[in-house]
């Protein structure tokens, strides 16, 4: 079965659909496992409870065919309402070590930045592609549209790279100098 969704000639939504899934559950333990209040914990379970659900109905249940970017939102949100929890605890517990030393806020930050676009950009793309999909709408302008919306997408993630290598960077060069 594997090797059939892996050869070209055969359609991966399947593994795309599963992408957000896994995505949305391993954020959500990484922001588990970093946040150390229980209600914050709770809301992560609920964040991944929705994206688990919504998976198993759309994908499993129901046999989504297309690209589920309905998901991906419901993905994203719970992402970025994990990534405020975050920041969220790291206002209210101010120590002396600076924010910007800590990997988690340079990841989180960057995460942010890609799950806030790629929210907008995965809400609109299903109305776009629902329109592609339709022969009366089937046109070139609403497929450039979408081609675009995925290079939007492509350069979110991009930013998002280079603001967690910068972070890295930045984190590398303190520590070096507090050493020297």
């Amino acid at each position: 079965v594997m090797l059939k969704i892996l050869t070209p000639r055969y359609y991966n939504g399947f593994l795309y659909n599963f992408i957000y899934m896994a995505t949305s559950l391993t954020y959500g333990y990484f922001f588990f496992v970093t946040l150390r209040s229980r209600l914050k914990q709770g809301i992560i379970v609920l964040c991944c409870a929705a994206t688990l659900i919504y998976y198993i109905i759309h994908s499993l249940i129901l046999g989504e065919t297309l690209f589920d970017s309905l998901g991906y939102v419901i993905s994203s949100m719970g992402i970025v309402i994990m990534i405020f929890m975050y920041l969220h605890q790291e206002i209210n517990n101010v120590t002396e070590k600076a924010i910007t030393h800590n990997f988690d806020f340079w990841f989180s930050a960057s995460q942010l930045i890609y799950h806030l676009g790629a929210f907008g950009i995965f809400l609109t793309y299903n109305h776009l592609t629902t329109k592609i999909l339709d022969p009366e709408h089937y046109s070139d302008e609403n497929r450039e549209l979408l081609t675009s919306l995925w290079g939007v997408h492509n350069v979110l993630l991009f930013l998002g790279s280079l603001l967690t290598w910068f972070g890295i960077l930045w984190i590398v060069s303190r520590r070096r100098s507090t050493l020297l």
